[in-house]
């Protein structure tokens, strides 16, 4: 592997219409000592370079970099959606070092939250003894993707999370895979994701995110860590229309409904099974991936109610019936709990700035962020 660093330096300086005699006055060396810095020749001290970072406006990382991009890695292809890329020769993916492995997550171009994250690679895919396999040109330094968190889950809070965390940390980038609870757990089964968000039904008997954990992993160790807790209901453009399941057996109804194993669909089916109906008899018009997706569909016309959370709902302008509220929680291997990646986003959870701006979100409650839940770990 190339060590060598590259510099930015010249080009931000002369995008910022800065003289090499000034600059160098700033950070206090000599005009010879920065064009050897700008010409990649010397690597400067940590002093030099947050100096540097200072008067050029931006990160040390904006400004270094190892000459060692491009590097060629082989890693496991995961799709997000059963379909073939468009182009199996460009396509972007983003990279995790999960199980002593390298696992491409494919980025699809026609979702939103793909089109928004930055690429760690851009991948040729090639069919290996039945597997897909990638061979991904890095567009980041290896020892930046090895940082990299991959996580699971169906909270859109993931995402403020991840940006918080590379904020505090200028480190670990953590990948956010929209997944229902159940594909979660199970992505982070096949080791796929170093994380697993999830939610299920529970009551006060019960807690059905350590019981699904266990079901699972057996006697392995896992810990569970609280992210949130939210409330979910009804959702639909019509004030006070839809409060019981009743009404959404009647006729004409239009019904946006969860893939299976999402935490909203089983609370829907508990609800069925409570009043003594069968959910199955409700023919959903649409199948919705996430919160938002069931929200937008909603506001779109394209169904009448699904059951989503009320930050989902207030973000489309939707009236929100409330249901039961959902805890939110993390898990991952305990083997786990002391690489540094792990403790910067448990430490992110725990810190003030984050809970307040969590807590911020229309229906989010952080009064748990952080903790470990009673018999979470197995």
């Amino acid at each position: 592997m190339d060590t060598r660093v590259r510099s930015a330096v010249k080009a931000i300086r002369q995008r910022l219409d800065m003289q090499q005699r000034d600059l160098a006055k700033a950070i206090g060396v000599s005009r010879q000592t920065l064009s050897s810095i700008e010409a990649g020749d010397t690597v400067p001290s940590t002093q030099i370079a947050l100096a540097l970072a200072r008067e050029l406006q931006c990160r040390v990382e904006d400004i270094f970099s190892l000459r060692g991009h491009g590097q060629v890695i082989d890693a496991e292809l995961v799709r997000e959606v059963d379909r073939e890329p468009s182009d199996a020769r460009r396509a972007r993916v983003s990279l995790g070092w999960v199980g002593e492995r390298w696992v491409a997550r494919l980025l699809e171009t026609d979702e939103a939250l793909a089109l928004g994250t930055p690429a760690d690679g851009i991948a040729s895919l090639a069919k290996e003894k039945g597997r897909v396999r990638a061979r991904v040109r890095a567009l980041r330094d290896l020892e930046s993707l090895h940082r990299n968190l991959l996580v699971a889950g169906c909270d859109p809070a993931l995402g403020l999370l991840g940006r918080h965390l590379e904020e505090r940390f200028h480190g670990p980038r953590l990948h956010w895979i929209e997944k229902a609870s159940r594909p979660a757990l199970e992505e982070l089964a096949l080791g796929r994701v170093h994380m697993a968000g999830m939610h299920l039904l529970g009551d006060s008997r019960v807690d059905e995110n350590a019981v699904a954990v266990r079901a699972r992993f057996g006697t392995l160790p896992m810990v569970l860590v609280t992210l949130a807790s939210w409330e979910q209901g009804f959702v639909s453009r019509t004030g006070g229309k839809y409060k019981t399941v009743a009404e959404l057996e009647r006729k004409g109804t239009r019904v946006i409904a969860r893939e299976a194993g999402a935490g909203a669909q089983e609370l829907l089916e508990s609800l069925f099974r409570e009043a003594g109906r069968e959910l199955k008899k409700v023919v959903p018009v649409a199948v919705a991936r996430g919160h938002r997706a069931v929200a937008q569909m909603v506001a779109m016309g394209v169904g009448d109610v699904g059951v989503a959370t009320r930050s989902a709902a207030a973000s489309f302008g939707l009236h929100f019936e409330p249901l039961a509220e959902a805890r939110f929680d993390l898990v991952f291997p305990a083997t786990l709990a002391s690489d540094s990646r792990v403790q910067a986003l448990l430490e992110c959870l725990s810190n003030a700035r984050f809970r307040q701006d969590l807590g911020g979100m229309t229906g989010y409650r952080t009064a748990r962020t952080g903790e470990e839940p009673t018999g979470a770990q197995a």
